[in-house]
């Protein structure tokens, strides 16, 4: 008997709405816009160096964006 059998493949609606909201309220968090963007490319699946690319910035910028981004989510 597997958990298989007890979760089904699709989140729930309630559950959904739930990580939709946490994922409004972490982004709302950042006060800046460019935090903001980067923390949402990064969820897309976008590696650093693409990001340093779409923002025309180095590789250690975004590196150092994403660690303040972890310390704000992880400090509220």
């Amino acid at each position: 008997m597997g958990l298989e059998q007890f979760v089904g493949e699709e989140p729930t609606p309630e559950f959904a709405a739930l990580v939709a909201e946490e994922y409004r309220n972490r982004l709302d968090s950042l006060e800046d816009e460019t935090l903001r963007r980067i923390a949402t490319w990064k969820l897309e699946g976008y590696t650093n160096e693409e990001i340093a690319a779409h923002l025309g910035c180095a590789l250690r910028t975004v590196a150092n964006k994403l660690k303040l981004i972890r310390l704000k989510w992880e400090h509220g």
